[in-house]
Formats: structure tokens, C-alpha cells, sequence
């Protein structure tokens, strides 16, 4: 074989080695370029759109008094009497995302969530795959066997966080604690607009920063929520996820709403990371899915 016949196999094999690396850094941008459209458009024409009002105010509401925002949120949610007269908003849900990947522990899909929307309390059945009831009153959860039998309890779960990162496991108090006390703060936020014991400021039109102190067990002390300008349903709601790890920074954004005899229900919620609170969020992964397959207020 002459030096000619012997080199043209290699030149064929750095040909195609070129091309393949080639074609993979191609499919390499076209994946960066996807994810920057997709970033454009998640955070330019869905609820995570941030709007640029005017500047800041930074003077609370009196106790008691609804500012326009708060106003026109809850006149959408049905009104102040709908809210003074609920006892308790049902529900059936299905709950997943990252967060719970990484925690190792969720609670089933479909699952029954109960809240008392004047009080920090919510029963969620079943809180895993034996069929066991979780409780969730101020910041002590238990979990009870379907007899009735109190099976574990947590006198202070604020006390006993499992959070020192994302990855840190859970065990079922811990997700009970942090499953309970969210869905409380989401499905009873009209009524929220109108307790003493929160402090509400509306920081532009159609924000509101909320000041929760310490009596109550919710994300995070400090939040922030969105409401569209026009119809007064939330849109975004962005805070620390402390139970989960201290360092996250997270959007609540709301996709879709549900209606129950007239009163809107926020029914499909992603939870996305944020680089910088109250910035732009990630598209994906999601931190945390919530799908709303059934509520009801009595």
C-alpha cells in the first residue's frame, strides 16, 4: 500500500470527526438559543412578566384599610363578605417538581388538601403512599393513621427545619409542615388582605408587599405579590422558600384560574427560580408544579 492509499482512511475519519463535533456544537447553540427565547418569552408574555410601573412607595397601609390594589384583588375573589362568612376552601390537587426530587418525599397525586381560611390549619389526605393524614395547626403538624391514631408530631416545625440546602432530605413532618402552611397562604390569600396582623404595602399599582411578622407560618416573612391591573387576579408571587433552604429565591406564578360558583380559584401555579428576587425567572426546571383538579369554598 503506497502513502497515499494509507492516508486517506485518517483524512475520512478527521472528516467525519469534524463534522460530528461540528453538528454538536450547532445542536449546542440551537439548545442556548431556544432556552434564551423561551426565557424571553416566559418572562415578556406570561404572568411572570414583571411590569415597570413608577416608582416604589414604601408607606404601609393602616391596619385594616385596603389599599386600590388590595381592593380590586378581593372585589375579583368574590368580595369581603364571600371571605368573612368561608370557613374552609377543599380541594384536590396534584403537586410535584424539582424541589421534591431533590427532598426525596411528595405526597400523592390527587390529594385531598383542606384549609380553615381564618386560622393556620390544613389536613392533607394522604400525605404519602400509606395512606396516612397529615395535620398541619399553627406551626405543629402531626401525622395520623386513617383510624385516627397519631402516629408522629412536631410540636415547632419552624424550629426543626430540614433546610440547610435544596438537597437536604425531608421526612414526612418537614413536608407536611412546608405542603400545609403554603397551601393555607395560597388558597386563603383574599382573605389575608383583610387580617390586622399582616402588614400590606402597595408599592405601585397592582404590587403589594406583605409583612406577615412572625405569628404566622408561611414562606418567608417579607413577600411580594403581582396582580393583573385589569381583572385583580394574581399573577406572580415571589419570596425565600425558608422551609425548603434559606438561599432560594422563587416566582409563584399563576397560569391558570378556575371559577367555583362564581369565585376564581387559582388552578395551575409553576413555581420557577429566580437568579435575583424579584427578577426574571428561570423557565425551567420547574421548582415546584401545582395543578388544581378540584376546590371548593364552604
Amino acid at each position: 500500500m503506497t502513502g497515499t492509499d494509507a492516508t486517506a482512511p485518517r483524512r475520512r475519519r478527521r472528516s467525519r470527526l469534524v463534522k460530528v463535533v461540528a453538528a454538536i456544537l450547532v445542536l449546542l447553540l440551537a439548545l442556548i438559543a431556544s432556552y434564551g427565547l423561551w426565557t424571553v418569552y416566559e418572562n415578556t408574555l406570561t404572568p411572570a412578566a414583571l411590569d415597570q410601573g413608577s416608582a416604589m412607595n414604601t408607606n404601609p397601609s393602616l391596619r385594616g384599610e385596603l389599599s386600590p390594589t388590595a381592593a380590586r384583588a378581593l372585589k375579583a375573589y368574590g368580595g369581603e363578605a364571600v371571605w368573612k362568612d368561608a370557613t374552609a376552601a377543599e380541594s384536590t390537587v396534584t403537586v410535584g417538581g424539582l424541589l421534591f426530587q431533590l427532598k426525596g418525599i411528595n405526597i400523592p397525586p390527587h390529594a385531598k388538601i383542606t384549609v380553615d381560611v381564618q386560622h393556620p390549619h390544613t389536613v392533607i389526605e394522604p400525605v404519602d403512599e400509606s395512606g396516612d393524614i397529615g395535620v398541619l395547626d399553627g406551626f405543629s403538624v402531626m401525622i395520623v393513621a386513617p383510624g385516627g391514631r397519631i402516629l408522629e408530631q412536631r410540636g415547632d416545625a419552624r424550629e426543626h427545619l430540614q433546610n440547610a440546602s435544596l438537597s437536604t432530605k425531608w421526612d414526612r413532618l418537614n413536608l407536611m409542615y412546608f405542603l400545609g402552611y403554603a397551601f393555607w397562604g395560597y388558597y386563603t390569600l383574599p382573605y389575608q388582605l383583610m387580617r390586622t396582623d399582616i402588614e400590606w404595602t402597595e408599592l405601585r399599582d397592582g404590587v403589594l408587599q406583605a409583612d406577615y411578622g412572625t405569628n404566622l407560618p408561611v414562606h418567608s416573612r417579607i413577600q411580594r405579590f403581582s396582580f393583573d391591573t385589569r381583572t385583580g387576579l394574581l399573577r406572580r408571587n415571589d419570596y425565600t422558600p425558608v422551609a425548603a433552604t434559606p438561599t432560594a429565591r422563587v416566582a409563584n406564578v399563576v397560569f391558570e384560574h378556575g371559577v367555583f360558583n362564581g369565585i376564581p380559584y387559582t388552578s395551575k401555579r409553576r413555581v420557577k427560580m429566580s437568579p435575583e428576587q424579584y427578577g426574571w425567572v428561570l423557565p425551567s426546571p420547574d421548582f415546584i408544579t401545582i395543578d388544581v383538579e378540584r376546590w371548593r369554598m364552604r
